[in-house]
């Protein structure tokens, strides 16, 4: 057995949790007001520096507005907040987010894919790829292979779109990604997981574009009735 080395969370970080999950509990509410740096700092029994250091990366993740006048206060992270907020509230609660956000994400994911699903003309090379890429997936030994060989699948068919951003993007959503595809794979089962995927690679094949995109819609749909 390999043993990994046990890293503890600093100050610095349990500070960051606390106030993190304090706001993604409702504990605190966009709008709230938080003590002083010197306050918080002397209730909590750690450093001022700490605190200043703690609330400035919560305002760099979206979760806070610091302002000279008005202090710190909560800001409403939805429309203040980037990839690395979704990360931390990923975290927070520990696999996939609230429903709303999942379904929010779910469409995202359709915006991304539908047009590359429309726009791949894909010649005797693109379909070798995704066949390989099919395989991949068939050869899959549990879930969570078969959900990351279910990811480089679809981000292959962004890929052979020719779009050049939209492959970035499902990158930089990937650990959302691999959440969907385990709930997916758990949702519909295996086979019915890899059915689906042979169907994708059919239509492509035959150059219907316009029903995968639907394909992709339908399944969306069907996943979002089992959050």
């Amino acid at each position: 057995m390999d043993f990994r080395p046990i890293v503890a969370p600093s100050i610095r970080e349990l500070f960051i949790q606390q106030v993190e999950g304090a706001i993604l509990s409702g504990q605190l509410k966009p709008g709230d007001r938080l003590p002083t740096e010197r306050e918080l700092a002397d209730t909590m029994h750690i450093s001022k520096t700490v605190v200043h250091e703690g609330l400035r990366e919560l305002h760099r993740l979206g979760f806070l507005d610091i302002a000279s006048r008005r202090g710190v206060t909560v800001a409403d992270y939805a429309q203040t907040g980037s990839l690395e907020t979704l990360m931390a509230i990923m975290d927070y609660h520990g696999s996939l987010p609230d429903e709303k956000t999942a379904r929010s994400i779910l469409r995202l994911r359709y915006y991304l894919e539908a047009p590359a699903l429309r726009d791949l003309a894909a010649s005797p090379a693109d379909l070798d790829t995704l066949r390989a890429l099919q395989r991949q997936a068939e050869e899959a030994p549990d879930t969570a292979a078969l959900a990351q060989a279910l990811f480089r699948y679809h981000r292959g068919v962004a890929f052979l779109s020719g779009n050049t951003i939209t492959p970035l993007l499902f990158n930089a959503f990937k650990k959302v990604n691999l959440e969907f595809w385990s709930g997916y794979i758990r949702s519909v089962g295996r086979e019915e997981s890899l059915r689906t995927l042979a169907r994708f690679t059919d239509l492509i094949a035959a150059g219907e574009g316009d029903r995968a995109a639907q394909l992709l819609d339908d399944g969306l749909r069907r996943f979002v009735t089992t959050l």
